[in-house]
């Protein structure tokens, strides 16, 4: 029983450690944000930190872990949808509503330090990867039922739909004061024009 208290203490100090991490990544970017200082936001002593983390890319390997269950999450939805057309507009529609300012800037950071750090690109790259995986067998089946186009290929539409959202996601990282919800309705709308089967 005490094994398993000592377990649980370490996911929650590891919690803790990434949710200063974020906090500093998002207020000083990813390169100004020292261990030193995560762990002082986490209230956690320097010399216990490396049972941990290993460092500021082990931090970001757990943070991704997160984002890989949200996308769990979301393509569980988007397979449960009766008509993938709809599903699909659903899914970008919610990504931009529920992407808030702070996540949003954090996923830029992240996404920033991506292009320099192969280790992270990695990581990144298999949340897309994914995404692209539940969002192409959307589209295939919508096509197979008709209700999804067929001019493009289902690799071309999945790469327009994972375009809109991320640029949307840029949109709000850059601007605080954009309507989420209006954005979140036009994207939607463009995917069910640009997606849809108008045969």
């Amino acid at each position: 029983m005490a094994r398993k208290k000592d377990d649980n203490l370490h996911v929650e100090r590891q919690q803790q450690i990434m949710e200063a991490a974020k906090q500093c990544f998002v207020t000083r970017g990813f390169h100004q944000s020292s261990m030193r200082q995560i762990l002082e936001i986490a209230g956690i002593s320097a010399g216990g930190a490396y049972n941990y983390f290993a460092g500021k890319a082990d931090i970001v390997k757990g943070i991704v872990e997160e984002e890989l269950a949200d996308v769990d999450m979301l393509g569980r939805q988007l397979k449960s949808a009766k008509n993938p057309l709809i599903g699909v507009g659903q899914l970008v529609s919610d990504i931009i509503v529920y992407t808030t300012h702070e996540n949003a800037v954090l996923a830029s950071e992240i996404h920033a330090e991506a292009c320099r750090n192969p280790e992270i690109g990695k990581l990144t790259a298999s949340v897309t990867k994914k995404l692209r995986h539940h969002i192409g067998d959307a589209i295939s089946k919508g096509r197979d039922a008709g209700v999804i186009t067929t001019d493009y290929t289902v690799a071309e539409l999945t790469e327009w739909v994972v375009a809109l959202y991320e640029g949307y996601i840029g949109r709000i990282a850059s601007d605080k004061k954009l309507k989420r919800k209006s954005s979140a309705w036009m994207a939607e709308q463009s995917v069910l024009k640009f997606l849809g089967n108008n045969s």
